[in-house]
């Protein structure tokens, strides 16, 4: 029973195993980048992890540039609320009214100040994945 175990263990540590092959997708990802991917080269493991990294950095950059959109579009949409629920309340119910639309409007100003951090840390990844495709396009050249 114990060496069973131990082959399923060993059998299911290997599933999970650093592949050194490119999806589709991953490749028209890197032709994108207008890299020039040799067969030959993409076996060779250090520019695997080159291109590797460079497909991570990428994306991140997605992500946090569609979260940072997101965010954007939220503000905007909850201190447009805010401030219509604000303009609409001119009954009696002025003061509640009025603190319903100021916290809208709170939300949206923390909400854009959440997307802000996010559209700078897009830049810093698309900046780290340039110049990581720049070194990549050097070290080709001198192969």
């Amino acid at each position: 029973m114990k060496k069973t175990l131990i082959i399923l263990t060993a059998l299911f540590s290997f599933t999970n195993c650093f592949s050194q092959e490119f999806k589709n997708y991953e490749l028209k990802r890197l032709e994108s980048f207008q890299l020039n991917m040799k067969p030959n080269e993409l076996s060779n493991s250090l520019s695997y992890l080159n291109l590797g990294t460079i497909l991570e950095k990428d994306k991140e950059r997605r992500t946090k540039k569609t979260l940072g959109i997101v965010f954007t579009s939220l503000s905007a949409l909850t201190t447009a609320f805010g401030f219509m629920v604000i303009s609409g309340s001119k009954n009696d119910q002025e003061g509640v009214g009025e603190s319903i639309g100021s916290m809208f409007v709170a939300m949206g100003a923390i909400e854009l100040g959440v997307s802000i951090p996010l559209f700078i840390s897009s830049n810093k990844r698309k900046n780290e994945r340039d110049r990581l495709i720049k070194i990549y396009k050097s070290t080709d050249k001198l192969n």
